[in-house]
């Protein structure tokens, strides 16, 4: 019954949110991708295929699919192809390879970049920081110097609530990724932001589909503390987003969709067990997570200086960051441990006790 009906519907975002989808397409958007070459990494995934899907409406020139899982390109190709008259190319990289990735760009000559791709799963990456450091952080890096080099005109880096405060490495991998583009900001023409999203409704890895899964299966739905609460947003208005914010980019923002106040995950299962549960089915709290945070925030104090709004986007400004405690980071991660890397991260994306370890 569920698989149904998508839960980034306006049906479910009503149901799950108890607000309505807000839109924020503009046609004064159109002209700036109107054939436009546009390079989206992730491309294959829940949030890069939605992106893809919805630049169909503004008529670019050449869609270029970047991901390094084939068999999602594969789909999301199959997917858009005969659409439209739009080129779309497929291309299987790893962002960690620097040297690719300059080809890529050297070969493709991108108009505007959406870097979707990176690894979100918060307790997975707590085990896995090294991963994350490659692909959340040097992966975006080579991709804005890339960009930079090839002349992008926008480069947006898709990031996290989870980068205001950090407390996991997730969260402090994407605040790195996004005071790096400060640095590359100084350098190039182009200009690098970033989209901060709260939890997407039924990308993969959320809660969502793990509830629905645990509805259907008759089991319990696991929680873990009675009092979390997250910001929720749809796929839709998440690619919306990454798209509008292009015509208000000049270098250092940060945009954010005004998605009402956080929500109880407590609550979000309650409404799921009253619509589709069955009369036993019950909410069990398994504790905590190594890396979560009770309550997530969206921007840090510094962070709402100037805080501007445009329509249903809300604008910050990236705070001043010193880059040598991110090229320290890149240049001796390799050597640490798990616990060493982990906590000289978070030191550094916090800002605090930045001592060399090991």
């Amino acid at each position: 019954m569920f698989n149904d009906t998508k839960a980034n519907s306006p049906y479910f975002l009503k149901l799950l949110l108890d607000r309505e989808y807000m839109p924020t397409y503009r046609k004064s958007t159109h002209h700036f991708i109107k054939q436009k070459t546009i390079l989206i990494t992730g491309a294959g995934g829940s949030i890069g295929s939605e992106i893809c899907r919805q630049l169909l409406k503004y008529d670019p020139a050449k869609m270029i699919l970047v991901g390094h899982g084939e068999n999602s390109i594969y789909k999301i190709y199959q997917e858009l192809s005969g659409k439209s008259d739009i080129a779309i190319d497929t291309h299987i990289v790893e962002i960690q390879n620097k040297e690719r990735v300059d080809t890529l760009f050297e070969e493709t000559k991108p108009d505007y970049v959406f870097h979707v791709a990176a690894h979100k799963h918060v307790p997975l990456m707590e085990k896995n920081p090294h991963s994350a450091i490659e692909n959340n952080l040097i992966g975006t890096m080579n991709l804005a110097e890339a960009s930079g080099r090839n002349y992008v005109r926008n480069f947006i880096l898709v990031s996290t609530d989870k980068a205001a405060n950090p407390q996991n490495v997730m969260g402090a991998t994407k605040k790195l990724a996004e005071k790096s583009l400060l640095h590359f900001q100084e350098k190039y023409l182009t200009n690098y932001a970033a989209v901060r999203f709260g939890n997407v409704l039924d990308s993969r890895g959320s809660v969502i589909p793990l509830f629905m899964e645990q509805i259907m299966s008759g089991g319990t739905i696991t929680i873990t503390h009675p009092e979390m609460t997250r910001y929720f947003m749809s796929i839709e208005e998440a690619a919306e987003l990454v798209i509008e914010a292009n015509p208000y980019i000049v270098g250092g923002e940060i945009f954010i969709l005004k998605m009402g106040g956080p929500i109880k995950i407590t609550e979000i299962a309650e409404r799921l067990i009253q619509k589709f549960g069955k009369k036993d089915t019950t909410i069990e709290f398994t504790g905590i997570r190594p890396g979560e945070k009770i309550h997530e925030e969206l921007l840090e104090e510094t962070e709402k200086e100037g805080l501007a709004t445009v329509g249903e986007m809300l604008i910050g400004q990236a705070s001043p960051f010193d880059f040598k405690l991110i090229e320290m980071l890149r240049l001796t991660y390799k050597d640490k441990s798990e616990q060493e890397i982990r906590q000289f991260l978070l030191n550094i994306a916090n800002n605090k006790n930045i001592v060399e370890v090991g």
